[in-house]
């Protein structure tokens, strides 16, 4: 091998994904099961429909999952968490907007043992009041040291102004909230959302014996009712600052609503917002940060949830350039609209786009993400390969039309803290 040359340089124009096997358990619980794995390790995601959209008190879907395996009087957090370890096993809590559940890690052979340990502690979990008050005192002090900084302030002023204050979305907590939680709360909350069929994606070596396991788990749900909570939401457009007068920085956010990952543009713009924002190399980062020195790190991208999408900018500057810092992002925007990419930059741009989403896409965890993807946003299987082909058939002129489109600066919402 001659290392004085470099690799040969190919660009991806299709890639073969292996989907995992659907497999019916009881209830209208479904597994996705990846099988082909070469080690031992297994992961077990474990997802309700019990996001915070579907809280109707803040900081009960969040508290509700914290303590998901808080166990009882008769079962302690810490005799759980003994047995967990003792097998080789942990967990981490998942929640989103939409999804709330729980992953469980493990070797193959100690699996049904750690998910014995989860099931007898779920089939426990009573949400004991001491448990809450520890959370609880954890929470309100990380929440205090939350408060002060300016990017957070930031957000919190975004959020609800974005999709409304009221709205499943745009809800925020306030400190107050926290004395709001109860046991019994979280107990309905509980009993609502997570005795209705779970979701479950495995990933690993396991026996039939396993599967058989999870099978007879899942006759304890019901079958769940579809629910549709799909709402209107209402953007403020304009300016919103709030002054902290300690500040050394201002934390800036700019956005707007856009649309799911189902519409016609969203591969064109996720490629030029990749361009704009999207990475080390992009224009942001070239003017804001290299050129004028207002930032150490700018960025852009798009957030998709079942119910809305929307883009959005974010970054923290002195106080001093605040203004000048966004008059620079808005005229990064006016530059994509006045005049098309050269075909070098989108050249770069198509190949780091797919160099990571191949880097996204390397091994059977990677490929369980890239399931979900398709399976929660209810896209077609074919939706990674035109995913591709949208990339190759990009044009400087179709990235222009985008720009002039959806960067409208009378359409964003501008957010200032500092």
């Amino acid at each position: 091998m001659d290392r004085t040359l470099s690799p040969k340089f190919v660009i991806a124009d299709q890639l073969d994904l292996i989907f995992p096997e659907r497999i019916e358990l009881k209830n209208g619980c479904v597994l996705y099961w990846m099988k082909d794995v070469k080690d031992e390790a297994v992961k077990l995601d474990i997802d309700w429909e019990a996001g915070t959209k579907y809280q109707d008190q803040k900081l009960i879907s969040s508290f509700t999952n914290k303590l998901l395996l808080s166990g009882s009087e008769e079962l302690s957090s810490k005799q759980i968490d003994e047995e967990m370890d003792f097998y080789g096993g942990f967990y981490q809590m998942q929640l989103d907007k939409d999804h709330a559940g729980i992953t469980l890690y493990g070797l193959t052979e100690n699996m049904n043992d750690i998910f014995s340990v989860f099931s007898k502690a779920f089939s426990v979990a009573n949400f004991p009041q001491n448990e809450l008050d520890k959370e609880r005192t954890i929470a309100i002090e990380k929440f205090k040291i939350e408060q002060q900084k300016v990017k957070v302030i930031c957000r919190q002023l975004f959020t609800p102004n974005l999709f409304g204050a009221d709205t499943a979305y745009g809800q925020v907590a306030e400190l107050s909230d926290f004395d709001a939680l109860n046991s019994d709360e979280l107990r309905r909350f509980f009993n609502t959302h997570y005795k209705t069929a779970p979701t479950l994606f495995l990933t690993g070596n396991v026996n039939k014996d396993f599967i058989e396991v999870l099978r007879d788990w899942s006759a304890n749900f019901q079958t769940p009712i579809k629910t549709n909570l799909i709402q209107e939401f209402t953007q403020t457009n304009g300016r919103v600052h709030h002054e902290k007068v300690d500040a050394i920085q201002t934390a800036i956010r700019i956005g707007r609503l856009m649309f799911d990952k189902k519409h016609p543009d969203y591969f064109g713009f996720q490629l030029l917002n990749t361009i704009y924002g999207g990475y080390f190399g992009s224009r942001l980062m070239a003017n804001i940060r290299e050129d004028k020195g207002y930032t150490y790190g700018i960025g852009s991208g798009m957030a998709v949830m079942q119910d809305a999408g929307y883009f959005f900018i974010a970054t923290e500057v002195g106080k001093d350039v605040k203004d000048d810092a966004v008059k620079e992002i808005f005229n990064e925007m006016n530059k994509l609209k006045e005049a098309p990419v050269s075909e070098e930059e989108l050249t770069k741009v198509k190949n780091y786009m797919l160099g990571e989403f191949l880097r996204q896409a390397d091994g059977p965890m990677a490929l369980i993400e890239v399931f979900k993807n398709i399976y929660y946003n209810k896209l077609p299987k074919s939706y990674y390969a035109d995913f591709i082909q949208a990339i190759h058939d990009a044009t400087p002129q179709s990235l222009q039309d985008l720009a002039n489109k959806y960067f409208v600066e009378e359409e964003m919402l501008v957010v200032t803290a500092g």
